[in-house]
Formats: C-alpha cells, sequence, structure tokens
C-alpha cells in the first residue's frame, strides 16, 4: 500500500499535466467555434478548382502567417508550407489539400456554393463535395493550437497546404519543386480525410495498403475501314476493341493472386459515326486501380500484349498496332506505416476510448497524399478518416430513414459543428504526443 501511494504521487504531475493539456485544447477550441464556423462556411462557398486554388491558398497563408508561421511559397501550382520551429525535436508534415470538384451544390444550404470556374473549357460549377473545406479548416484549427501552446510541445511543424489532390498532380508538383528542398525534411507525415458514414469522434485506421495506384491510360485501336455491308474488306477496331474488352477482364482473374486486388474499366468507347460504315478507328479510355509495384506492372504488360496481338490475328499490319497512351496523371498508392499507425493508435485510444477506433479496409479510390510516404527516402506516412456525421444523423440512417450522401456528391453535407472541433482536438492531441516519441 505504501508502495502505491509512492508511485500515485510520483505518477500525480504527470497525470495533471496530461489534464491540464487537454483543457488548454478544449479552452482554445471552445474560444473558437465561431470562428471555425465562419471558416469552414467561407471555404465551402468559395471553392477553386484544382491547380487555381489562388484565393483559397492567399486566405490559409494570411491566417498561418498571423499565428507566426514562417512560409514557404512556390510549391507548385498553388502549393505552400507554414513552418513553425520550436526547439529541438521531431519534424512533423500535416497536409491539408485546397480543391474543389466540378460538381453542381444541390445541398440547399443557406451558404451553398454558387461558384463556377473553367474546366476543360467549358463553365464549371465547383463544389467542396470531398470535405477539403473540413480539412482547411481543421489544418488552421490545428495551427492555432500549437502556435499557443508552444511550452507542451517541441519539435518542429510543417503545415503543408497543397494544390491540385482531386487531379492527383498536387503532391508531385511539391515533391520536385525548387523551394521543396527548403522545407525540413519530416521523420513523419500525416493527413486525414473525412469520412460520410463514420461518426463524429471515430477514426478509421487502415494500416499497408489503403488506397489504391491510379492510372489512366488511353487507346486506339486502328482497323481498315469501308462499308458496313462489306465487312469482308475491311479490318473493323469496333469489333477488334470489343474482343479487347472482353479478353482484359481475365487478367484480374487470371494473371493477379487473389489475394491481390485490382480493377480495370473501361469508362468510355468513342468510334465511328453512322451505322453502316466501319470506322478507320476507336479510342478506348481506361482506369486501373491497383496496389503493388508488381501488379501495377503485370496489368500494363499484359494489357500491351493482348492488344498488339489481338491486332495481329485481326490482320493488320505493325503499323497499325495499338496506340497506348499512359496519361501523366498516375499516382502510386497510399501505404499506411503500420509503425507509426500503432502509436497514433494508442494515442487516440487512450484519450477518447476504444470506440474511437474503427478498423478500415482498404479502397480502390486514389489519393495522391502517397506520393509523400514514397519519395527517395520513405518517410513513415499516415492519412486517418475523420468521421462527419453526428449521432443524431446516424441514428436516423441507421433506422433508415436518411440517407448519409457519399463523398463527391452533390448533396454532400457533412456535420461540420461538431465533425471540425473534434477533428482539431484529435489531431493536436496525436501530434503533440508524437513530438515526444522521437528526439533528433
Amino acid at each position: 500500500m505504501y508502495l502505491k501511494s509512492i508511485l500515485f504521487f510520483l505518477l500525480l504531475p504527470f497525470v495533471i499535466s496530461a489534464q491540464n493539456i487537454n483543457q488548454q485544447i478544449d479552452k482554445i477550441i471552445k474560444e473558437n467555434q465561431s470562428a471555425y464556423n465562419d471558416c469552414y462556411k467561407q471555404l465551402h462557398t468559395n471553392p477553386e478548382l484544382s491547380t487555381k486554388e489562388v484565393n483559397t491558398a492567399a486566405y490559409l497563408k494570411q491566417v498561418v502567417a498571423s499565428y507566426g508561421y514562417q512560409i514557404i511559397d512556390s510549391l507548385g501550382h498553388q502549393s505552400f508550407a507554414g513552418i513553425l520551429k520550436n526547439g529541438n525535436g521531431p519534424v512533423i508534415l500535416y497536409r491539408t489539400d485546397m480543391d474543389g470538384l466540378p460538381i453542381k451544390e444541390q445541398t440547399s444550404l443557406p451558404f451553398a456554393s454558387v461558384a463556377m470556374g473553367i474546366k476543360d473549357n467549358e463553365p464549371a460549377s465547383i463544389m467542396h463535395a470531398c470535405g477539403h473545406d473540413i480539412h482547411m479548416t481543421t489544418w488552421l484549427g490545428l495551427a492555432k493550437v500549437l502556435s499557443q501552446l508552444k511550452s507542451q510541445w517541441s519539435g518542429t511543424i510543417v503545415l503543408l497546404a497543397q494544390s491540385a489532390e482531386e487531379t492527383a498532380q498536387g503532391a508531385k508538383k511539391v515533391v520536385v519543386s525548387e523551394n521543396f528542398k527548403s522545407v525540413p525534411k519530416a521523420d513523419y507525415q500525416l493527413a486525414i480525410h473525412d469520412h460520410a458514414e463514420l461518426s463524429v469522434g471515430e477514426v478509421g485506421f487502415c494500416d499497408g495498403f489503403s488506397m489504391a495506384a491510379v492510372d489512366m491510360l488511353n487507346i486506339t485501336f486502328y482497323g481498315k475501314g469501308g462499308h458496313g455491308a462489306a465487312p469482308q474488306q475491311c479490318i473493323d477496331p469496333i469489333l477488334l476493341s470489343a474482343q479487347f474488352i472482353t479478353e482484359i477482364q481475365s487478367i484480374i482473374s487470371r494473371n493477379l493472386s487473389p489475394n491481390e486486388p485490382a480493377i480495370i474499366t473501361v469508362g468510355a468507347i468513342n468510334g465511328g459515326t453512322v451505322g453502316n460504315i466501319i470506322p478507320e478507328q476507336v479510342k478506348l479510355k481506361l482506369t486501373i486501380r491497383s496496389f503493388s509495384k508488381e501488379s501495377r506492372e503485370l496489368i500494363l504488360n499484359r494489357l500491351k500484349v493482348i492488344g498488339d496481338n489481338l491486332a495481329l490475328a485481326a490482320g493488320l499490319e505493325k503499323d497499325k498496332m495499338p496506340y497506348f497512351d499512359l496519361l501523366d496523371m498516375t499516382i502510386p498508392s497510399v501505404y499506411n506505416n503500420p509503425e507509426l499507425g500503432s502509436k497514433l493508435n494508442a494515442i487516440i485510444k487512450k484519450q477518447f476510448g476504444d470506440s474511437s477506433i474503427v478498423k478500415m479496409k482498404p479502397i480502390m479510390l486514389g489519393e495522391d497524399f502517397g506520393v509523400y510516404g514514397q519519395q527517395e527516402t520513405k518517410i513513415p506516412s499516415y492519412i486517418l478518416w475523420m468521421g462527419t456525421v453526428n449521432a443524431a444523423r446516424k441514428k436516423l440512417a441507421n433506422e433508415n430513414k436518411a440517407t448519409l450522401y457519399s463523398l463527391h456528391s452533390a448533396h454532400f453535407a457533412p456535420d461540420y459543428e461538431e465533425a471540425i472541433p473534434a477533428a482539431i482536438k484529435i489531431m493536436s492531441i496525436s501530434i503533440m504526443e508524437l513530438f515526444k516519441t522521437k528526439s533528433k
């Protein structure tokens, strides 16, 4: 009993200190709740398309600079970083994305976006249908907490605001930009993504491969055009492309292990003009999703082998083999470092309880956050799912009386008033605890 009493008094300062930090974070969040709401509404009402986030970046930059962060600009498109150095300790990079989507909002919110932009040389409505406004407001909230509680942590925080996540081009521009060399090299890299079905306060974990590598591929099949009533005089590229589409379905089922998920989708077929003319060519547009480097290379190789051999079998000369155009939109898979995940899991579970942790499965959606973890020097990285649905709406949904609209829906409307403060607290505590785990 005496020993237990001694241990209690020895540990008491640490318990009080932890409680004190929580109380200080809660106080900051409570004092700024109205500001978070205003920030979210401003960002939601004024979205900008990928690479064109000029006003969005300027706003974020102005706010974090006012908190004492050093700005490193020109990190590709509109991307920039805010740096706050606070003594010795690890360097933690925390990314937010900034761009909206070419979607006409249909939420009927009083602050719904009516913003317009230009997409593919055509006028386009713009909406934050993927929650980047949630990400940015959380990012700003974290920036303020860390700037006000500098006595509670030691190290360097790099707040990266990234352009063009939706087109998968932003992160690649960041890491090859000249000014990125001036950004302190991270020991850990973090990001969040809001989730349309998780409850507020729930955090989704997926160790290892969590989001797929993405390739966009255009394939042109050539033929010998002519009259549709005399097909024997032609080589039909429509028939050839149909054979190809059918044949490539066997790549996933017969060339990959059943334990290796991947997807090949032909999303567009363009060819021909009228029913009685066999055209000279047909163009297919594909998306390919995979996790491992080996699977990706196998799929791309098999697509070419199948396409070329079908063309040869149809009687085409070698100068009329299919043309494979792999677009400059490739992004690697997102790999969540399990060791870093274990640290974050322990921190969040200790602070918020077992119910806050949700184990998630890998998905085939793409996210260019994976680029940061696959540089020449591999840096432990993790992207967390954050819940956005309040308890009342979740209950209604479970009773089949309400729809939880998905990300990229024109109706997506997260419960931001609860989701943002919860995310700020989760990330503030997680990052402040991570600063204690590794010293330079």
